[in-house]
This record gives structure tokens, C-alpha cells and sequence, in this order.
């Protein structure tokens, strides 16, 4: 059941707007504490709403971790939250996972691109043609109301989340780390991306950074994040599904997700280089697994968890 009454939750949100917005977000004043629930969040003053979908570990606090879970073009949230249930209870997380659904994000540019493409005049028109949306309706401050609403709802008392997306989730999340410089991300991991804004300014945006201004490639603070790309060993060249993009831009950055992935990653590094920058981003690569969410949603959780785990536990 989808709670959408209870209590007004005014949240003020920041990701380097210039005009800060106010966006009411519904929550209820009592929720499930441990398990399974479900909200819904209205993210702007046209009606687009977002349902999110929860697995709080049983022995979970108000300080322990939270991880947003991005899912891929299938948008299949609650699957995604499903994936992440044996790591949450492992290594005692909440699962935030937010359904950016078909019917109000129906597109690539409102999805995979984090809508910072304008959504009107898209017929006939590539992406790398089309005007950039307001600050404010990017998609990476749904996500920053989502963590907020969560934060109400179960009385989390911590400031910040880990975000993990894969496929289309992964383009999300390296977006976001990229361009939303105040988004409070801890940690980050995109898996198995189809394609890449890489840090290039010979490719125009969204397959490089021509075409932004200096306010939107914030390239030191990007590089200053703690972000992973994490990719499958078989996500390769023979990936001939549709939703792999095969564009001129695209495939200049290889063949199959792998490939690409090490590019993006290539190209990041060198730039990093070259400013003199903090590059505290990494590279894994998961043997044995191809396009497969659920392997790699527990190889993130290994990641990112697992070596705490071994900190903390008995000497």
C-alpha cells in the first residue's frame, strides 16, 4: 500500500541553484520501522510523484547507513530494493530505492541523462542538440527530496547517503556525482553504464562537456567525490540488446559497457592529471558477470561495506 496522507514535510533543497525551491513532500507521521515499506514523494508543483520503495535492516539505527539503489531502463525499483534485501540485513543498511516511473520521466533525457535536457521540442532532435533544463528540475534534486522525505519518515538523524545505480542508474549516478557538486553523496557506484558524459570537452554534452559553462563542469569537486565505476568482466562488445546506444558519439567510446567504462574511466584520470586534482575515484571490474543487476548490486555491497565490516568486527 502506497502511503501518500500524513503530516507536510516543507524541505528546502539545494543542489547550487540559484534560487532555492521549496517542494512539499507528503510523508506519514508513523511508518513500518524494520522491513518492507513503501511512500511516495512529490517531487515538483506539476503532480510528478515518485514512489520509493524501502528495506530497512532489523537491528538498523537512525545513524546507520543509508544507500539510494538507482535502478536501470526497466525502472523496476522494487526489484532493485529486492537485490539489496541479503546485503541490507549483512551489513545493516536501509534500501532507498525511488521509482523515477515511465509515465513522468519517459525519456532517456528524463532518466538516464538526470532531465538535464530540456523535455520540450525532443522530435527529430539528438540529445547533444537539445537546450539544458533548469537547475532545478534536474533530476538529482528528486533524488536529494527523496533522502530528505526518507529522513522524516524514520527519524534518520545521518546527513548523507551512498548511491549505487546500474545500467541506466549508472549513468545517473556518474552524472550526479559530475554535476550536482552539493548533493550530499558519501560514497558512489555506477555499474555497468551503457555510455558516458566523460570528461572531454572535444565531445559535445551528453557524450563529453562541450557545450557547458564553467558553473556546470565542476571538475575538481567532481574528482574530489569518492565515486567507483564498476563493471562486468562479460558486459562486452557482444551486448546486442536495444538499449545499449550504437550512436557515432557513443560507440567512440567502445564497443560494449566494458569497454566503455574503461574509457570514461581512461579519460577521467588523464583529466585529473593534467588540473592537478584530487582523483578519488576507482575502477573495479566484476569476473565472471555480464548485464546482471543482482551480481552486481552484491559486488557494490562487498565494495562498499565489507571492509568496514571486517574494521569493526572482533579483533
Amino acid at each position: 500500500m502506497v502511503a501518500t496522507t500524513g503530516i507536510m514535510a516543507s524541505l528546502l533543497i539545494g543542489l547550487s541553484i540559484p534560487v532555492a525551491v521549496t517542494i512539499p513532500i507528503e510523508v506519514q507521521s508513523t511508518a513500518l520501522q524494520r522491513g518492507e515499506d513503501q511512500f511516495r514523494v512529490a517531487v515538483d508543483a506539476d503532480g510528478r510523484d515518485v514512489d520509493v520503495f524501502v528495506y530497512r535492516a532489523h537491528a538498523h539505527g537512525p545513524n546507520d547507513p543509508v544507500i539510494i539503489v538507482l535502478a536501470g531502463m526497466n525502472r523496476n525499483a522494487d526489484d532493485y530494493r529486492r537485490a539489496w534485501i541479503d546485503a541490507a540485513e549483512r551489513y545493516n543498511l536501509m534500501i532507498v530505492a525511488p521509482e523515477f516511473s515511465k509515465q513522468h520521466f519517459p525519456q532517456a533525457a528524463d532518466y538516464n541523462i538526470g532531465g538535464m535536457l530540456r523535455e520540450d521540442s525532443r522530435r527529430n532532435r539528438r540529445d547533444e542538440t537539445l537546450p539544458f533544463a533548469d537547475r532545478s528540475d534536474w533530476l538529482f534534486t528528486d533524488i536529494e527530496r527523496v533522502f530528505d522525505a526518507a529522513r522524516v519518515r524514520y527519524g534518520l538523524i545521518q546527513n548523507s547517503y551512498d548511491l549505487f545505480g546500474h545500467s541506466a542508474g549508472g549513468q545517473i549516478v556518474h552524472r550526479m556525482v559530475m554535476f550536482a557538486p552539493d548533493a550530499r553523496i558519501n560514497r558512489a557506484v555506477a555499474a555497468n553504464a551503457g555510455w558516458y558524459t566523460v570528461p572531454d570537452f572535444s565531445a559535445p554534452f551528453p557524450y563529453g562537456l562541450d557545450r557547458l559553462d564553467a558553473e556546470h563542469a565542476q571538475l575538481d569537486a567532481a574528482f574530489d567525490r569518492r565515486m567507483t565505476v564498476l563493471l562486468g568482466a562479460r558486459d562486452q562488445g557482444r551486448e546486442r540488446r536495444s538499449s545499449l546506444r550504437r550512436s557515432r558519439l557513443a560507440k567512440q567510446q567502445g564497443n560494449g559497457r566494458l569497454d566503455r567504462g574503461r574509457y570514461f574511466y581512461d579519460r577521467a584520470e588523464k583529466m585529473a592529471q593534467s588540473r592537478q586534482s584530487d582523483f578519488n575515484w576507482s575502477m573495479r571490474v566484476v569476473g565472471g558477470v555480464g548485464h546482471d543487476y543482482r551480481a552486481m548490486s552484491q559486488a557494490a555491497a562487498d565494495h562498499l561495506y565489507a571492509p568496514k565490516l571486517t574494521m569493526t568486527g572482533p579483533l
